[in-house]
């Protein structure tokens, strides 16, 4: 079976394209993407091409994309030729410059195919990048879905070669009498991929030469697998909302079906997956034991919280002090909870509600007038009490929820704590007879 075949059963297989689908397909330069082209174009589909000069190897990067362009004319396929300064952008990111590279590369090739109207992206990984991916998701540890390797089709992607070799492919490529450019960055042991290529593959092949197609065999197997756990998991989760919560009793499941439930549960929240690690799956699996931690935190403002029974995810991104001054109205943060902060002349009329806090003027600090988030050591004085308390004592002695108490505003100076909404006012801050600073707070 030649590459040609190879490549069309595989389309097949993983219904990556419809007969006659315009496909785009991202053109390097090297063997594997030169090859992806031809067989494409050979087996009938409209290609159009697209190469990103990354600008990292100086005239070889010129050579590179002055190839390309040569190549898309004798071929007649269309072609897309940008430019973008990757060290720059992994700069500015403070990433790697792989990692940038990589980035701006799948980023500039989604945008390029919508442009077009296009709704397949091809890539030209093989079977042995798909062993090099699964070797270093080994060495640096992985679950499941890690050692399936790079997966054929993920949304727009696909991936033809997926289970060609990159002997296979330069076998092609000779036949066809059409030559390509060779990267000289790959050659480089500077590199963990490179140097499990170049090092741990041959080792690999001296055990068994055949070491590739069974890395293939074993990651369409973990796939499998991977994917039967994960719709058992969905089920086991129901349709709740990681807001509102999953009852802990849901959770009640053999350890693969329970990591991924809350592997999905994460993802229903919206927490970016890519930032997701074994630590925090591990974190959260530590919320679901009795007398375990009630709280943890996420990725990018996320945080986890075991209350009432339920397991709930919540955004809480981080909330700066607001300064505060007489006459201030405006909404907190991200919440839905509005503060309006006035000056009382002394004998003014005035309603108080349960939302509203009256302090004495004289008692406050306004240059350093703020409300914020409760903080660790945050003490208050209730009037009547003996003494001063931790507020995240007098939090719990009113049973207030622990993903209630991040979103509750404390008004403070550089004196201390005034007041805790939800909580009341310290005693050494109540009115004594002059003008009154009232807080007035509206919803939560």
């Amino acid at each position: 079976m030649n590459l040609e075949q190879q490549a069309a059963r595989t389309i097949a297989r993983y219904d990556m394209l419809r007969p006659g689908q315009p496909v785009l397909a991202a053109l390097s330069g090297g063997a594997d993407s030169v090859a992806l082209v031809c067989v494409l174009r050979a087996l009938g589909y409209p290609v159009r091409a697209y190469h990103l000069n990354h600008c990292l190897r100086g005239e070889e990067s010129e050579r590179d994309a002055d190839f390309v362009h040569s190549l898309c004319i004798k071929l007649d396929v269309p072609l897309t030729l940008e430019r973008e300064d990757a060290a720059f952008y992994a700069a500015q990111t403070g990433e790697s410059v792989e990692t940038a590279a990589r980035k701006l590369r799948y980023a500039r090739l989604s945008g390029c195919a919508a442009r077009q109207g296009i709704t397949r992206i091809a890539t030209a990984h093989t079977a042995d990048d798909n062993l090099e991916t699964m070797l270093f998701h080994l060495a640096r540890g992985t679950g499941t879905r890690g050692m399936a390797g790079i997966p054929p089709v993920r949304g727009e992607i696909v991936r033809p070669l997926w289970t060609a070799t990159r002997a296979e492919v330069e076998a092609y490529l000779s036949g066809l009498g059409q030559d390509f450019v060779v990267d000289s960055s790959n050659l480089s042991l500077d590199y963990t991929r490179n140097r499990i290529r170049h090092t741990v593959v041959p080792a690999l092949r001296t055990v068994n030469p055949g070491c590739t197609g069974a890395a293939t065999r074993l990651a369409e197997q973990l796939r499998r697998d991977d994917d039967a756990l994960c719709i058992l998991a969905e089920r086991a989760l129901g349709q709740g909302s990681p807001a509102e919560g999953i009852a802990l009793a849901a959770f009640d499941q053999l350890p693969a079906i329970q990591s991924r439930m809350l592997t999905a549960l994460l993802r229903r929240a919206g927490v970016p997956m890519q930032q997701v690690s074994e630590r925090h799956i591990g974190l959260m699996t530590g919320l679901l034991a009795p007398g375990g931690d009630r709280c943890c935190n996420l990725p990018a403002g996320f945080r986890a919280y075991r209350e009432q029974g339920r397991l709930r995810i919540l955004f809480e991104p981080e909330r700066a002090p607001v300064p505060l001054f007489d006459g201030f109205r405006g909404r907190l943060w991200d919440s839905s909870t509005i503060l309006t902060v006035n000056v009382k002349k002394p004998g003014e009329v005035f309603h108080k509600t349960c939302d509203t806090f009256l302090a004495d003027c004289g008692t406050i600090h306004f240059g350093t007038l703020a409300v914020r988030p409760a903080a660790p050591g945050d003490r208050l004085t209730l009037p009547g009490a003996r003494g001063a308390r931790q507020l995240k004592r007098l939090f719990a002695d009113l049973s207030v929820p622990l993903s209630v108490r991040s979103r509750l505003a404390v008004i403070a100076d550089r004196n201390g704590v005034i007041l805790a909404q939800g909580v009341g006012i310290d005693q050494s801050r109540v009115p004594r007879g002059g003008k009154i600073l009232e807080f007035r707070f509206e919803g939560l």
